[in-house]
């Protein structure tokens, strides 16, 4: 397929608007360290993967592509 992507998401929930951030870089961490996204490499151009972190209804969303 050409110009194929996929996106990847995690999501955590924090109790502490202070670790909006760092709930969302734990995400990242977790797709990297887990190897999410790995399966979709060779299939897909491009692979986004997001880290989204929620306090109440805030959110934070950080991004990577591959």
């Amino acid at each position: 397929l050409a110009n194929a992507r996929v996106a990847v998401f995690e999501a955590k929930y924090t109790r502490i608007f202070e670790n909006l951030q760092a709930e969302c870089d734990r995400a990242l961490a977790q797709i990297d360290s887990r190897m999410y996204a790995k399966e979709f490499e060779e299939d897909y151009d491009e692979v986004f993967c997001y880290g989204i972190s929620f306090f109440k209804k805030r959110c934070v969303v950080k991004n990577i592509r591959l």
